[in-house]
C-alpha cells in the first residue's frame, strides 16, 4: 500500500508539474510583448542618452568658442563706439554746410586749333637715303 500511495503521489506531482509548466509557458508567451517593448524602450533610451551627450559636447565646444571670442568682441565694441563718435562729428559738420552751393558757369563752346603740320624736306644719310 505504501508503494501504491507513493506512486499515486508521484503521478499527482507529475500532473501538477505539467500543469505548472503549461501555465509558465502561457505566462511567458503573454509577457513576450512586454519584454519586447521593454527592450525597445531600453534601446530608445540609450539612443536618447547618446544624443544628449553629443548635444552637451557641442554646447561645451560652442561655449568655449564664445569664451575665446569675448575679448575680441569687447575690443570690436569699443572700436565701434569710437567710430560712432566720429560719424556723429562728421554728421554735425555736414549739417552745418549749406544745402546748395553755387557753382561757376561753364563755357560750352569748343575752340579748335587752326595750326597745320610743318612741312619738312630734309634729307639724311640714314637708312641708305
Amino acid at each position: 500500500m505504501i508503494g501504491a500511495s507513493t506512486a499515486l503521489y508521484a503521478v499527482s506531482m507529475a500532473g501538477v508539474t505539467a500543469i505548472q509548466s503549461n501555465t509558465d509557458r502561457t505566462l511567458i508567451k503573454r509577457q513576450a510583448p512586454a519584454e519586447e517593448a521593454a527592450t525597445r524602450l531600453r534601446l530608445g533610451h540609450d539612443r536618447l542618452e547618446a544624443a544628449v551627450s553629443r548635444a552637451a559636447d557641442a554646447y561645451g565646444a560652442a561655449a568655449g568658442s564664445y569664451d575665446a571670442l569675448t575679448p575680441q568682441l569687447v575690443d570690436m565694441e569699443r572700436l565701434l563706439e569710437g567710430l560712432a563718435g566720429r560719424v556723429q562729428t562728421v554728421s554735425g559738420a555736414a549739417r552745418a554746410l549749406p544745402e546748395r552751393a553755387s557753382l561757376p558757369a561753364v563755357n560750352r563752346s569748343v575752340v579748335r586749333a587752326t595750326t597745320s603740320k610743318p612741312k619738312t624736306a630734309a634729307k639724311t644719310g640714314a637708312s641708305g637715303g
